[in-house]
């Protein structure tokens, strides 16, 4: 493997009808699964990917999400990828997802933090169980890039119930952060649409199981959105959105 393997990963695309809306632009959910899979391929040309780390006893878990959205690619067009491990804060490890239009323009700019855990108990591990694989460096995120959690505002108005269905697990038995995004456009409020969002941060919680209940509380106010979600075990998701 070469550093530059190492230090980014490129793909390259055009964005398929099934990630598209009715008004033919990219669903955000959909922009969330692209990073996913984005990050996979990377491991996977590194010869770590799930598997690698499942056989191990590791499984990495996403702990946050923000999500820059200059504009929304239309189906059909193409667009590439960019992933590049920006360092480590605490015992989350970052690294971004750039996505570029056909004139090289930045149209959605993404950072998103991972900790690493026991597959079986979902205990956040020690970074330096990670080190060894040279994706991660051991030295700190530039504090302008770090992410702050999202806390939980109990004066929300409740917006209604999603049910956790079979469709909606990943190979860890929970909800895929991504479906987050998915749940997060559903339950927008005061007519904000998904085309209209700027900046999006996601802070996930608490795991959520099959046959679960998400209770899901959002307001917008003065051009910003808000909103959580609960499950079974309390706090699942938080989430803010500016428009």
């Amino acid at each position: 493997m070469t550093d530059n393997k190492l230090d980014e990963y490129s793909r390259s695309l055009r964005i398929p009808v099934y990630d598209v809306g009715p008004k033919n632009l990219l669903k955000f959910g959909s922009a969330l699964r692209l990073v996913q899979e984005t990050s996979e391929q990377h491991l996977n040309v590194l010869h770590i990917g799930y598997e690698a780390y499942r056989a191990e006893g590791f499984v990495f878990f996403i702990i946050s999400t923000r999500v820059k959205l200059l504009r929304l690619p239309e189906h059909g067009e193409p667009v590439t990828v960019k992933t590049h491990p920006r360092g480590r804060g605490g015992a989350q490890f970052y690294r971004d997802f750039k996505f570029y239009d056909a004139d090289r323009n930045l149209i959605i700019d993404v950072m998103q933090t991972t900790v690493l855990a026991d597959a079986e108990t979902h205990k956040v591990q020690l970074p330096q169980n990670l080190y060894k694989y040279g994706v991660f460096k051991d030295y700190p995120v530039e504090k302008e890039e770090r992410i702050s959690r999202i806390g939980v505002n109990r004066e929300l108005p409740f917006a209604g119930e999603r049910q956790v269905y079979y469709s909606d697990l990943d190979a860890n038995g929970h909800v895929n952060n991504s479906v987050y995004g998915d749940i997060f456009v559903d339950f927008l409020p005061g007519g904000v649409k998904e085309e209209s969002l700027k900046e999006v941060c996601i802070t996930y919680i608490n795991e959520t199981e099959p046959g679960d209940k998400l209770k899901i509380y959002s307001e917008e106010k003065n051009g910003r959105v808000s909103m959580y979600g609960v499950n079974k075990n309390g706090n699942s998701f938080a989430a803010t959105a500016m428009f």
